[in-house]
C-alpha cells in the first residue's frame, strides 16, 4: 500500500465519517420535531393513488414542467442527479478499492453512457439557471433566500455545489479513463474524451490527479449533503414524503378539521394551532419542503395587490420559528435554563397589526381569500391554505381575535342563519310571482332536483335576480325542482373560512339533519361556496348527496336540447372563474359551454383564467371584512377584464357577481349603469337573454 492509497483511504474515511456524524445530528433534529407534531392518520389512506400520483408528480415532474423553460431545466437536473448518484456511489467504493464497480450493472457500457449523457444534461441545467439568475436578479426583486437568518443567496450556493460535484467527478473519471481503470470505457463517451487530454501524464501523476479528484468530490458531496439538510434544498429529501402525505389530487375543496364536542371539552383542549408544535406532521413537512421558489407568491391575490401576505414568507417564517424553538422543545433542560429565550416567548400570531414579536402578523393571516392559487402553483404540494386555517381557528375560537367587522356576520349566522341577519322569513322574497314548489315535510316524489338557493341567492338583491332567472330557465326546460324556502339556512362556509369551526359544525349538523329529514338526494347549488360545502364537506357530517352546480345543470339541459337559445347576442363577453368553482372543484367548461351556446357572442378570455384565474377578493370570509391595505382585489380583477373592452363580464358565483359589479361601479365613480356600460352578469342571465321573452334577471328586454 503506497502513500496515495493511505491518503485516499484515511482522507476518504475521515470526510465520510464527519459528514455522516453531522448529517445524523441534523436528521435527528428534524425527525424529532416531526415526532412532536400532531398525528394525521387520514393522510395514510389511498396508497395506490398516492403511488401513481408520486410517479406523475415527482418522478415525472408534472407540475414543474408547466413552467416551460425553468421547468425543463429543473427536470434535467432532477433526472440527472437520480442517475448520477451512481457516480457518487462508485466514488465511495473507490475509497477502499480503486477498481470498485457497482455489482451487476457496474461494468455495463449503458451505465457509463447514461452517466455521461446526464452529466451533460445537468451542466446545461446549471448553466441555464445561472443565466436566469443573472437576468432576473432575485435579490433585487426581493426574492432572495434566507439561510440561517442571513442574506446568503442559497440559489447560487446550490448551483456552485452542483457544478463542483460534476467538475470533480469528471476529472476523476477522466483520470480513470486515462489509467485504463474506468469500468465501462466503451460507454462513457464524455469521460473517455476528457481522458484523452491526460494521456501525456505519467502513471504517478494520473494516480495523484485521481486521488485529489476523488477526495475533492467526496468533500463537495459531503458539504452539499450538509448544506441540503440545513437549507431550502432540504426539499430534495422531503418532497417524496410531502407529496405522499398530501391530500389527493390536491389540497383544495374541503377543509379538514377535528369534530368538536363543546360539552366534552376541557380547559386543556386547544382548538386550532396556537403554538408551532401543535401543527400536524404534514404541516411541518410543508415547512421543510418549501423551495422558496415564489410561485405561490406570484399568483397570490393578496400579495399582488400590496397586502402583507406572501404564502412563501408565511411558510418560511413558520419554519424559521420552528427551528429556533425546536432546540428548546427537544431539550427541556435548555428551555428551563433559558426561560426568557425569544423563541420560547414569541407569539405565533399577532392580535393587532404590527404587534412586536409576533411570528405572523395579524394582517398577514387575515388577508387570505383562501382562493387556493398558492396550493395550485406549489411544485411540492405545500398546503398553504390549511396552515392559515389552522392558525385562524385558534385566533377566532381561543383568542376571539379576527377582523372586527366579521363579528356582526358571525352573530347573524348564529342568531338568524344568514350572514346579513335578515332571517328565514325573507328567504322566498326572490320568488314573488313565480310558481315555485316549496318543500314541506318531504320533497315530492316527482322532484328531480332540490335547488339550494343559498343566503346570497335568497337575500342579496343582485343575486336574487340570478336566482329568479335560474328558476325561470329550469321551468322553461320542464325541470321539476323544489326549494326549501324558510327551512334553508347558511351552509356555514363563511364561519369555517373565518376559523369559527364550532359554529360551522353546528350549522352543518343542523342542515344535514334537515336535508336527510326531507329526503334530499340531488341538490343544485348556484353559489360555489354552497356547492363546495355541500359536496365536499357535508359528507364528514353524514350528508351524502349528489351535488351539482347550476352551470353543470344548464350545460346539460342545453346539450339535451331542453334549452335552446333563440336570439343572437352581438356582444363581447369575458368569463371570470370563481375560485371555489374552478380551482377548488375544477369546474371550468360547463359555464363556458352555457355561454358558447348563445350565437353572436365574441368570447375573450382574460390572461389569468381557469386554474390560473385571479380571485374576486371575497373568499375566506373577506366578503365581510374591510380591505384597507393596498389595491382592492376586485379592482385588480375588473381592471384585467375591462382591458378587453367587454360588454358583459360573466361569472357563476354570487360573491364574484357582487364584488365585480361593485368594482365596475367604483370605476365609474359610483354612477349607475347605462345601456352602453359594461354589465356584470351570471352566465345564466346571458342564456336567459337569448332564450326567454322577458329577462327579469336584468330588468330589461332582450
Amino acid at each position: 500500500m503506497g502513500p496515495l492509497d493511505l491518503i485516499r483511504i484515511l482522507g476518504g474515511a475521515a470526510i465520510l465519517a464527519a459528514a455522516a456524524w453531522l448529517a445524523a445530528r441534523r436528521v435527528a433534529f428534524l425527525v424529532g420535531l416531526l415526532r412532536l407534531a400532531r398525528p394525521m392518520p387520514d393522510r395514510m389512506r389511498g396508497a395506490g393513488e398516492k403511488v401513481r400520483y408520486q410517479l406523475r408528480h415527482v418522478l415525472g415532474q408534472q407540475k414543474i414542467l408547466q413552467w416551460s423553460g425553468p421547468g425543463v431545466l429543473h427536470a434535467l437536473i432532477f433526472w440527472g442527479f437520480i442517475v448520477l448518484q451512481s457516480q457518487t456511489l462508485e466514488a465511495v467504493g473507490e475509497v477502499v478499492d480503486p477498481d470498485f464497480h457497482i455489482p451487476v450493472v457496474g461494468r455495463s457500457p449503458w451505465l457509463g453512457f447514461l452517466q455521461d449523457l446526464f452529466t451533460g444534461f445537468v451542466l446545461v441545467g446549471v448553466a441555464g439557471f445561472a443565466l436566469i439568475r443573472l437576468a432576473q436578479a432575485p435579490r433585487r426583486a426581493g426574492r432572495d433566500s434566507r439561510f440561517f437568518g442571513s442574506n446568503l443567496d442559497q440559489g447560487w450556493g446550490v448551483l456552485l455545489f452542483e457544478f463542483a460535484l460534476l467538475y470533480t467527478v469528471l476529472v476523476l473519471r477522466a483520470a480513470r479513463a486515462a489509467e485504463g481503470t474506468l469500468p465501462y470505457p466503451d460507454g462513457a463517451f464524455l469521460s473517455t474524451w476528457l481522458g484523452g487530454g491526460l494521456d501525456d501524464l505519467g502513471a504517478g501523476a494520473l494516480a495523484t490527479v485521481a486521488t485529489v479528484a476523488l477526495l475533492a468530490h467526496l468533500a463537495v458531496f459531503s458539504g452539499f449533503l450538509l448544506y441540503t439538510l440545513n437549507s431550502k434544498h432540504l426539499h430534495v429529501f422531503t418532497v417524496v414524503p410531502n407529496v405522499l402525505f398530501a391530500r389527493q389530487p390536491k389540497a383544495l375543496g374541503k377543509l379538514q378539521a377535528d369534530r368538536i364536542d363543546i360539552e366534552a371539552m376541557s380547559e386543556d383542549d386547544v382548538l386550532g394551532v396556537g403554538e408551532v408544535e401543535q401543527f400536524g406532521f404534514k404541516r411541518l413537512l410543508d415547512m421543510y419542503s418549501c423551495t422558496e421558489c415564489g410561485r405561490c407568491q406570484s399568483q397570490c391575490p393578496a400579495w399582488r395587490t400590496g397586502k402583507p401576505l406572501s404564502p412563501k414568507l408565511l411558510v418560511m417564517d413558520l419554519r424559521d420559528h420552528l427551528y429556533a424553538k425546536g432546540r428548546y422543545l427537544l431539550d427541556p433542560a435548555r428551555a428551563e435554563a433559558e426561560p426568557d429565550a425569544p423563541a420560547l416567548n414569541a407569539k405565533l400570531v399577532g392580535d393587532r397589526p404590527g404587534e412586536p414579536g409576533a411570528v405572523i402578523d395579524f394582517d398577514v393571516l387575515w388577508s387570505c381569500t383562501t382562493c387556493g392559487a398558492c396550493v395550485e402553483e406549489c411544485p411540492v404540494d405545500i398546503e398553504h391554505v390549511d396552515h392559515i386555517m389552522d392558525l385562524r381557528r385558534y385566533q377566532a375560537q381561543m383568542e376571539s381575535s379576527f377582523p372586527s367587522e366579521a363579528g356582526t356576520m358571525l352573530r347573524s349566522l348564529e342568531n338568524s342563519g344568514d350572514p346579513w341577519g335578515l332571517g328565514s322569513s325573507r328567504r322566498l322574497d326572490w320568488a314573488d310571482g313565480l310558481d315555485v314548489t316549496v318543500v314541506g315535510d318531504r320533497i315530492p316524489d316527482d322532484t328531480e332536483y332540490l335547488l339550494w338557493v343559498g343566503c346570497a341567492g335568497a337575500l342579496e338583491d343582485r343575486s336574487k335576480r340570478v336566482t329568479r332567472t335560474l328558476a325561470e330557465l329550469l321551468t322553461a326546460a320542464g325541470v321539476r325542482f323544489a326549494v326549501l324556502g324558510p327551512a334553508e339556512s347558511c351552509t356555514g362556509d363563511p364561519a369555517r373560512r373565518l376559523g369559527m369551526e364550532y359554529l360551522f359544525q353546528m350549522l352543518a349538523q343542523r342542515n344535514v339533519e334537515m336535508l336527510d329529514g326531507v329526503g334530499a338526494r340531488t341538490v343544485v347549488a348556484w353559489c360555489p361556496h354552497c356547492f363546495n360545502t355541500l359536496r365536499n364537506e357535508y359528507p364528514d357530517f353524514g350528508g351524502d348527496y349528489e351535488v351539482i352546480h347550476h352551470t353543470q345543470l344548464l350545460s346539460r339541459l342545453v346539450a339535451e336540447g331542453r334549452l335552446t337559445p333563440r336570439t343572437a347576442l352581438h356582444k363581447t363577453v369575458t368569463y371570470h372563474d370563481p375560485c371555489y368553482l374552478g380551482r377548488h372543484n375544477e369546474v371550468y367548461d360547463p359555464p363556458r359551454s352555457v355561454v358558447d351556446a348563445v350565437e353572436g357572442l365574441d368570447k375573450v378570455e382574460m390572461p389569468r383564467c381557469r386554474n390560473h384565474g385571479f380571485c374576486c377578493g371575497a373568499g375566506g370570509a373577506r366578503m365581510w371584512a374591510e380591505e384597507r391595505i393596498g389595491k382592492r382585489v376586485n379592482h385588480e380583477r375588473i381592471d384585467e377584464a375591462l382591458a378587453l373592452h367587454p360588454d358583459l363580464v360573466s361569472t357563476a358565483c354570487p360573491y364574484c357577481l357582487v364584488m365585480l359589479d361593485d368594482a365596475v361601479r367604483d370605476r365609474r365613480g359610483g354612477g349607475g349603469a347605462d345601456d352602453g356600460d359594461v354589465r356584470v352578469v351570471d352566465v345564466s342571465q346571458i342564456l336567459a337573454e337569448s332564450l326567454l321573452p322577458v329577462v327579469e334577471a336584468d330588468g330589461r328586454a332582450p
